[in-house]
Protein backbone atom coordinates (compact mmCIF):
# COMPACT_ATOMS: atom_id res chain seq x y z
CA UNK A 1 0.00 0.00 0.00
CA UNK A 2 1.26 3.37 -0.77
CA UNK A 3 -0.01 6.78 0.82
CA UNK A 4 0.34 10.31 0.18
CA UNK A 5 0.44 12.40 3.46
CA UNK A 6 0.27 15.81 2.28
CA UNK A 7 0.69 18.52 4.94
CA UNK A 8 3.13 21.42 5.42
CA UNK A 9 3.52 20.59 9.10
CA UNK A 10 6.25 18.04 10.20
CA UNK A 11 4.10 16.95 13.45
CA UNK A 12 1.07 16.56 11.86
CA UNK A 13 3.09 14.58 8.97
CA UNK A 14 5.08 12.45 11.29
CA UNK A 15 1.77 11.72 13.57
CA UNK A 16 -0.45 10.16 10.51
CA UNK A 17 2.83 8.49 9.13
CA UNK A 18 3.06 6.55 12.11
CA UNK A 19 -0.95 6.06 12.16
CA UNK A 20 -1.50 5.03 8.63
CA UNK A 21 1.73 2.53 8.80
CA UNK A 22 -0.87 -0.18 11.12
CA UNK A 23 -3.39 0.07 7.76
CA UNK A 24 -1.12 -2.46 6.57
CA UNK A 25 2.53 -4.10 7.03
CA UNK A 26 3.76 -3.29 3.73
CA UNK A 27 2.54 0.50 3.43
CA UNK A 28 4.70 3.04 2.45
CA UNK A 29 4.54 6.58 2.73
CA UNK A 30 5.41 10.03 0.38
CA UNK A 31 5.47 13.03 2.16
CA UNK A 32 4.56 15.99 0.32
CA UNK A 33 4.74 19.69 2.20
CA UNK A 34 2.71 21.68 -0.33
CA UNK A 35 0.54 21.12 -3.14
CA UNK A 36 2.88 21.58 -5.62
CA UNK A 37 5.03 18.74 -4.55
CA UNK A 38 1.65 17.15 -4.61
CA UNK A 39 1.31 17.48 -8.70
CA UNK A 40 5.36 16.63 -8.89
CA UNK A 41 4.59 13.30 -7.68
CA UNK A 42 1.54 12.39 -9.83
CA UNK A 43 3.32 14.04 -13.00
CA UNK A 44 6.09 11.86 -12.30
CA UNK A 45 3.93 8.80 -12.60
CA UNK A 46 3.84 8.03 -8.63
CA UNK A 47 0.74 5.40 -8.13
CA UNK A 48 -1.07 5.77 -4.82
CA UNK A 49 -3.97 3.72 -2.70
CA UNK A 50 -4.86 6.70 -0.31
CA UNK A 51 -3.94 10.63 -0.13
CA UNK A 52 -4.72 12.42 2.99
CA UNK A 53 -3.89 15.96 2.60
CA UNK A 54 -4.93 19.25 4.45
CA UNK A 55 -6.71 22.34 3.01
CA UNK A 56 -4.50 24.78 4.11
CA UNK A 57 -0.85 24.01 2.79
CA UNK A 58 1.44 26.21 0.28
CA UNK A 59 0.33 26.03 -3.36
CA UNK A 60 -3.21 24.79 -2.66
CA UNK A 61 -5.76 27.67 -4.34
CA UNK A 62 -9.13 26.60 -2.87
CA UNK A 63 -11.75 23.98 -3.78
CA UNK A 64 -10.62 24.46 -7.63
CA UNK A 65 -7.86 22.51 -6.85
CA UNK A 66 -9.05 20.24 -4.77
CA UNK A 67 -11.73 19.13 -7.52
CA UNK A 68 -8.71 19.20 -9.79
CA UNK A 69 -7.11 16.36 -7.75
CA UNK A 70 -9.94 14.34 -7.12
CA UNK A 71 -10.96 14.02 -10.80
CA UNK A 72 -7.31 13.70 -11.40
CA UNK A 73 -6.69 10.36 -9.37
CA UNK A 74 -9.94 9.01 -8.88
CA UNK A 75 -10.82 6.24 -8.06
CA UNK A 76 -7.98 6.92 -5.57
CA UNK A 77 -9.86 8.25 -2.65
CA UNK A 78 -9.08 11.44 -1.38
CA UNK A 79 -9.53 12.15 2.28
CA UNK A 80 -9.17 15.50 3.98
CA UNK A 81 -7.46 15.57 7.20
CA UNK A 82 -8.04 19.67 8.52
CA UNK A 83 -8.47 22.23 11.39
CA UNK A 84 -11.42 24.21 9.36
CA UNK A 85 -14.28 23.44 11.50
CA UNK A 86 -16.69 25.33 8.99
CA UNK A 87 -19.68 23.13 8.33
CA UNK A 88 -20.35 25.15 5.10
CA UNK A 89 -16.47 24.60 3.73
CA UNK A 90 -16.81 21.26 5.29
CA UNK A 91 -19.67 20.09 2.78
CA UNK A 92 -18.61 22.50 0.14
CA UNK A 93 -15.08 20.07 -0.17
CA UNK A 94 -17.14 16.44 0.29
CA UNK A 95 -19.34 18.35 -2.17
CA UNK A 96 -16.10 17.99 -4.50
CA UNK A 97 -15.86 13.65 -4.15
CA UNK A 98 -13.56 13.96 -0.95
CA UNK A 99 -14.49 10.73 1.16
CA UNK A 100 -13.86 12.12 4.12
CA UNK A 101 -13.62 15.33 6.09
CA UNK A 102 -11.72 13.90 9.39
CA UNK A 103 -11.06 17.42 11.64
CA UNK A 104 -7.65 17.55 13.01
CA UNK A 105 -9.43 17.41 16.84
CA UNK A 106 -10.29 13.70 16.18
CA UNK A 107 -9.12 10.46 18.41
CA UNK A 108 -6.28 8.82 16.74
CA UNK A 109 -8.05 5.37 17.35
CA UNK A 110 -10.94 7.07 15.06
CA UNK A 111 -8.60 8.46 12.49
CA UNK A 112 -7.60 5.01 12.08
CA UNK A 113 -10.97 3.32 11.62
CA UNK A 114 -12.39 6.11 9.35
CA UNK A 115 -8.96 5.60 6.79
CA UNK A 116 -9.80 1.60 6.47
CA UNK A 117 -13.12 2.60 6.49
CA UNK A 118 -12.36 4.79 3.15
CA UNK A 119 -10.09 2.14 1.95
CA UNK A 120 -12.75 -0.15 2.10
CA UNK A 121 -15.30 1.84 -0.32
CA UNK A 122 -16.80 3.50 2.57
CA UNK A 123 -16.84 7.96 3.37
CA UNK A 124 -17.17 9.84 6.77
CA UNK A 125 -18.89 12.71 7.05
CA UNK A 126 -17.90 15.07 10.90
CA UNK A 127 -21.04 14.54 13.60
CA UNK A 128 -21.19 18.14 13.34
CA UNK A 129 -22.70 18.44 9.47
CA UNK A 130 -25.76 15.29 10.61
CA UNK A 131 -25.93 14.27 7.25
CA UNK A 132 -24.94 12.11 4.73
CA UNK A 133 -22.07 12.49 2.32
CA UNK A 134 -22.26 13.30 -0.89
CA UNK A 135 -21.75 10.38 -3.64
CA UNK A 136 -21.76 9.68 -7.46
CA UNK A 137 -24.47 6.94 -6.32
CA UNK A 138 -26.74 8.02 -3.62
CA UNK A 139 -28.70 4.43 -3.48
CA UNK A 140 -24.94 3.00 -2.57
CA UNK A 141 -25.21 1.70 1.10
CA UNK A 142 -21.45 2.92 2.07
CA UNK A 143 -19.47 0.21 4.39
CA UNK A 144 -19.13 1.27 8.20
CA UNK A 145 -16.44 -0.15 10.94
CA UNK A 146 -19.43 -2.09 12.31
CA UNK A 147 -20.35 -4.24 9.01
CA UNK A 148 -17.54 -6.85 10.65
CA UNK A 149 -19.61 -7.54 14.09
CA UNK A 150 -22.27 -10.05 14.72
CA UNK A 151 -25.94 -8.90 15.83
CA UNK A 152 -24.72 -10.70 18.92
CA UNK A 153 -21.85 -8.61 19.48
CA UNK A 154 -23.91 -5.01 17.77
CA UNK A 155 -26.22 -6.04 20.78
CA UNK A 156 -23.05 -6.17 23.74
CA UNK A 157 -21.49 -2.65 21.93
CA UNK A 158 -25.14 -1.17 22.13
CA UNK A 159 -24.94 -1.72 26.08
CA UNK A 160 -21.25 -0.78 26.34
CA UNK A 161 -22.61 2.31 24.61
CA UNK A 162 -24.87 3.02 27.10
CA UNK A 163 -22.42 2.38 30.24
CA UNK A 164 -23.81 -1.55 31.54
CA UNK A 165 -21.08 -3.60 33.59
CA UNK A 166 -20.21 -6.86 32.04
CA UNK A 167 -22.57 -8.49 34.51
CA UNK A 168 -25.31 -5.97 33.74
CA UNK A 169 -25.18 -6.77 29.95
CA UNK A 170 -25.24 -10.57 30.89
CA UNK A 171 -28.41 -9.77 32.74
CA UNK A 172 -30.00 -8.16 29.93
CA UNK A 173 -28.82 -10.53 27.42
CA UNK A 174 -29.83 -13.89 29.33
CA UNK A 175 -25.77 -14.56 28.97
CA UNK A 176 -23.08 -15.40 31.38
CA UNK A 177 -19.99 -13.17 32.34
CA UNK A 178 -18.26 -15.60 30.54
CA UNK A 179 -19.66 -14.91 27.09
CA UNK A 180 -20.11 -11.64 27.65
CA UNK A 181 -16.36 -11.40 28.05
CA UNK A 182 -15.76 -12.89 25.11
CA UNK A 183 -18.08 -11.01 22.94
CA UNK A 184 -16.69 -7.74 24.45
CA UNK A 185 -12.88 -8.99 23.53
CA UNK A 186 -14.94 -10.02 19.88
CA UNK A 187 -15.62 -6.34 19.57
CA UNK A 188 -12.27 -4.73 20.16
CA UNK A 189 -10.69 -7.31 18.04
CA UNK A 190 -12.86 -6.24 15.22
CA UNK A 191 -13.65 -2.48 15.45
CA UNK A 192 -9.78 -2.43 16.32
CA UNK A 193 -9.50 -0.81 19.62
CA UNK A 194 -7.96 -1.39 22.79
CA UNK A 195 -10.38 -0.66 25.30
CA UNK A 196 -14.14 -0.20 25.83
CA UNK A 197 -13.83 3.08 26.09
CA UNK A 198 -12.46 3.72 22.28
CA UNK A 199 -15.21 1.51 20.95
CA UNK A 200 -17.80 3.77 22.63
CA UNK A 201 -16.26 6.50 21.40
CA UNK A 202 -16.52 5.13 17.81
CA UNK A 203 -20.17 4.93 18.44
CA UNK A 204 -20.87 7.96 19.85
CA UNK A 205 -19.02 9.55 16.58
CA UNK A 206 -20.87 7.51 14.24
CA UNK A 207 -23.97 9.72 15.37
CA UNK A 208 -25.77 6.36 15.73
CA UNK A 209 -28.45 6.13 18.21
CA UNK A 210 -28.61 2.56 17.91
CA UNK A 211 -26.87 -0.46 16.02
CA UNK A 212 -29.40 -3.02 16.13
Amino acid sequence: MHVLIADDHSIVRSGLTHLVGELDEQVAVTAATSFAQVRTFLDGGESFDLIVMDLRMPGLNGLDDVADLVNRVAPIPVVVFSMVDSPEEMRAVLSLGVRAFIPKSTDDVLVLNILRLVLAGGSYVPPVLGIAAPTAQPAKVAPSVFDGLTRRQLEVLDLLAKGLSNQEIGERLGLNISTVKTHVTGVLKALGVGSRTQAVLLVKESGRGRLV
